[in-house]
């Protein structure tokens, strides 16, 4: 069984942390946080004592028991961590968005060539869900394409505190905050999966004063249709999302999680396509992730490694389309 460390004690990390238990896909060996008490709580509320508690980065990246590092850091710091975690010998699991500039992209893309034997990969955790994938296959036996609208707006549980003042990481442009960077990137995952890489990508963005963006509309030209991305943090939509083609349509109730799939031919009339879902999210992902390190599947790797990159590509033609700043462009 491949050993898994985790960076980072957000609530993202625990249902890593708790898909990893349930599914018994990977051997919970380390915890770091920069305060040993977080991370040992987090080994204590998940009942997995055979995991070490670590406070030291070097020391967490140094331990033999360790295979593969799951990074969920703050956006901003995804990077450097990662870099870290390689440089170490160790293989990444990171949270999207993996990297915020294309230079970063590109350095880690350099240092896996210069270490062929190391893999690193985004957690987009929905591009593994049972329903994603079961969307997938619908869109493929379209004869073809002609439009799409996809949507995730969501009222943060942090924008009150944002109002209020205060700048926590996901609303602040040091951190590589905002929503394109935290909900938009789901979208732009399932369009450059679906459609690939459009010919051209704008966004106009309702920024708040601090720069970062809070909700807003990126439009992805390709050559015979456009696919419209609607995506917020500081208010609540219940839209689905569609594909179109021609007389059918793909609803999918939900990009990020989705539960029910549906491909209407008519009104009235369609096919419930949607399959099970598991209680923890991320537990479809992590099996996939299992599968991928214990086969050393090298095909889809590379293939979601270039995802990765093509994805990275386009949320940087958006951002600069916004004109969104962020502390790393500086790097």
């Amino acid at each position: 069984m491949t050993n898994v460390g985790t960076i980072g004690t957000s609530q993202i990390t625990k249902t890593f942390l708790e898909a990893c238990v349930a599914s018994r896909a990977f051997k919970i060996t380390h915890v770091y946080s920069r305060t040993r008490a977080k991370s040992q709580q987090l080994i204590d509320d998940l009942f997995i004592p055979e995991a070490k508690a670590d406070d030291d980065l070097e020391t967490f990246l140094s331990a033999t028991d360790l295979d593969v590092v799951y990074v969920a850091s703050p956006n901003s710091l995804h990077f450097q961590d990662t870099k870290s975690a390689l440089l170490h010998g160790k293989n990444v699991i990171v949270e999207k968005p993996a990297f915020v500039t294309v230079a970063e992209y590109q350095e880690i893309d350099h240092i896996l060539k210069e270490h062929p034997e190391l893999r690193v990969i985004e957690a987009a955790r929905h591009l593994y869900d049972a329903n994603y994938l079961a969307a997938s296959a619908q869109i493929k036996q379209f004869p073809q394409v002609t439009g799409a609208t996809l949507t995730y707006m969501k009222y943060s549980s942090r924008f009150d505190e944002f109002k209020a003042g205060r700048e926590p990481n996901i609303f602040s442009p040091k951190f590589a905050g905002g929503a394109l960077y935290d909900l938009g990137v789901y979208l732009v995952y399932a369009a450059v999966d679906w459609f690939g890489v459009p010919k051209e990508a704008t966004y106009h963005a309702t920024k708040a004063e601090n720069g970062i963006d809070l909700h807003g509309l990126a439009r992805l030209h390709y050559d015979h249709f456009d696919a419209a991305l609607v995506f917020g943090k500081d208010q609540q939509s219940f839209l689905p999302s569609e594909i179109y083609a021609n007389r059918q349509t793909l609803w999918i109730d939900s990009i990020g999680q989705p539960y029910l799939v549906r491909c209407y031919d008519g009104p009235a009339v369609f096919q419930d396509l949607s399959k099970p879902s598991t209680e923890n999210p991320l537990v479809d992902e992590v099996n996939a992730f299992s599968l991928m390190f214990n086969n050393h599947d090298e095909e889809q790797f590379n293939h979601y490694w270039r995802l990765t990159g093509q994805v990275n590509q386009v949320l940087n033609q958006l951002r600069t389309s916004a004109q969104i700043k962020f502390e790393s462009d500086q790097n």
